[in-house]
């Protein structure tokens, strides 16, 4: 009888972890997230946050979103399994960039106007540090093994490395003119700048740490880049000629343009289906691409203003 009760809660324990794959696309103008269910390619929820939502960052071990609100100043939090916000954390700012620490202890928010980095105890959400970088913090990551934290500092053409256990600046890197999204390689040895102003791509060598930046020409206005997990392929979204460019980062050169949505930013990697998701600001929508054959294979319609900026598939 026991081992038969065991049993029973064990079941129903994995059904309320399981949860499909599933994307957070922050609709920036009508304050809301719309839930992507990956394998059907429809939205099956939409979720109300704060006022002009920006920013993603997901934690698989925590069952969290966390989405930044620019305009009302805070951070909200959705819980995965229902699909609804649980939590509302301020912030005295103006939140866009959002990244979580892989290890899942402390989330990141790049506030924009006051040119600083808060870092937030994802256990205790009060408890939050902070420090001064450079102007217009936007991008933000974190390596690997959660003791770096990378901010793209637009204003400073910089990317500012940060010693995530004491908050204090290590390094700044010199890249292309107003550095916005960033991307790393999965073994966090290089680290890749998206600049806006000059149509650019920085690579750099984290290893080497004096090493001169690469650099990498893409399309107008470039947003966002994310890397394929195979460290082959780069992906970055242009968001003045709606395309993505495909670099081929074996020799850094161009391989392709895709032809997307209108005004494309946030982008993430599809592990699993070897999916690219694109959201597209201008036209309302997620355009799904084949990360193998770089063709289009759908689109699929969300709200207003579709940013997801950060990591926003759960997988």
């Amino acid at each position: 009888m026991h081992q038969f009760v065991w049993l029973f809660a064990m079941t129903l324990f994995l059904s309320a972890c399981q949860h499909p794959a599933t994307a957070y696309i922050t609709n920036q103008g009508d304050h809301t997230v719309s839930v992507i269910d990956i394998a059907k390619r429809n939205v099956i929820a939409t979720i109300q946050v704060g006022k002009a939502p920006v920013g993603v960052a997901i934690s698989k071990a925590l069952q969290r979103v966390y989405i930044s609100n620019v305009e009302s100043q805070s951070i909200s939090v959705i819980d995965i399994q229902r699909n609804q916000v649980i939590e509302t954390i301020a912030i005295k700012g103006s939140p866009v960039g959002i990244a979580i620490a892989p290890d899942s202890k402390t989330l990141y928010v790049a506030d924009w106007y006051s040119d600083r980095i808060i870092a937030i105890d994802t256990a205790h959400t009060n408890t939050q540090r902070e420090v001064i970088v450079s102007k217009a913090p936007a991008g933000l990551l974190v390596s690997p093994d959660s003791k770096t934290l990378y901010v793209a500092a637009r204003d400073s053409n910089q990317i500012v490395a940060i010693n995530t256990a004491d908050l204090t600046i290590k390094q700044r890197i010199d890249v292309g003119v107003h550095p916005f999204g960033l991307a790393l390689s999965d073994d966090g040895s290089t680290l890749y700048s998206v600049n806006v102003y000059d149509n650019t791509v920085s690579v750099v060598n984290i290893l080497a740490s004096n090493a001169p930046a690469n650099t990498i020409k893409v399309g107008e206005h470039p947003y966002c880049a994310v890397v394929s997990p195979d460290n082959n392929t780069l992906f970055v979204s242009n968001t003045q000629d709606d395309t993505v460019s495909v670099i081929d980062l074996r020799t850094n050169k161009p391989i392709t343009t895709i032809e997307v949505g209108m005004t494309p930013e946030g982008m993430s990697y599809d592990i699993h289906n070897h999916q690219l998701l694109v959201a597209n600001w201008g036209s309302n929508e997620v355009t799904v691409i084949d990360a193998k054959t770089h063709k289009v294979v759908n689109s699929i319609k969300t709200g207003d203003k579709s940013r997801a900026f950060g990591q926003f598939i759960l997988q």
